[in-house]
């Protein structure tokens, strides 16, 4: 440790110290070329591919996929609202001082070198992520707990529910009550943000061409309708 300290000195005397520093808190390797710093892009990512995934590290790596609810603030990254159940035993683990990286991740697919124009290419793999990191926090009011929930189940009945909005309030308090004693919410202020937009934007106009065309015509991964159609198929009654 002393000597880690001694050579962080060192960079420092040349201005480099910060940025090692920051690359010791990196999360994701992300090449120059592929990272995103466009504020608005990276804040509407994060509210269009809102099911994530929380990873925390502390007592052995713990991964659960959520529904979130995100909030833009002028100042920082914003926050990041969600729930668990209760049984999940990573609630453990967000005591308030414990680090979480939330994993946003949008599209990807694979990019065939036969789209190029460019002869000497090998295949690869396009994808677009953000990596959202902080501590997160109990929400313990029960009311600021329900007015989360309200809005979760509004914004994605909105977007996804078809146009006869569904909303808790066809509820029986009591029942929504003694639903949110089974769960947990918390809350997260984004303190750092690492984008990853790998699209092919540093080949020429003629193989980014190749790429859309090539992601127009071919094979396209199921659906969640295909994929619980399937799944139903499986099952005995």
């Amino acid at each position: 440790m002393p000597k880690r300290r001694e050579f962080l000195g060192a960079l420092s005397s040349l201005g480099l110290g910060a940025a090692m520093e920051e690359a010791d808190k990196s999360t994701i390797y992300i090449p120059d070329r592929q990272r995103e710093s466009d504020r608005a892009v990276i804040l509407d990512f994060l509210e269009e591919y809102s099911f994530a995934m929380l990873v925390t590290a502390a007592g052995g790596v713990q991964i659960t996929n959520v529904p979130t609810l995100f909030d833009r603030s002028t100042e920082g990254w914003g926050r990041v609202w969600w729930h668990l159940a209760k049984s999940n035993g990573q609630n453990q683990v967000f005591d308030g001082n414990t680090q979480c990286t939330v994993v946003f991740h949008g599209p990807h697919g694979y990019i065939s070198p036969n789209w190029y124009t460019t002869k000497n290419a090998v295949p690869t793999w396009n994808f677009a992520v953000v990596h959202a990191t902080g501590k997160p926090k109990r929400v313990d009011d029960d009311a600021a707990f329900a007015k989360s929930l309200e809005r979760l189940v509004a914004r994605n009945e909105g977007d996804y529910g078809g146009g006869d909005h569904w909303d808790l309030a066809k509820l029986p308090e009591s029942y929504l009550k003694g639903m949110r004693q089974g769960i947990v919410a918390y809350e997260m202020v984004i303190d750092q943000v690492e984008a990853k937009f790998k699209l092919g934007q540093d080949r020429s106009a003629a193989d980014r061409a190749g790429i859309l065309k090539g992601l127009e015509n071919g094979r396209k991964e199921r659906n969640l309708t295909e994929l619980t159609k399937a799944h139903y198929g499986r099952i005995k009654e």
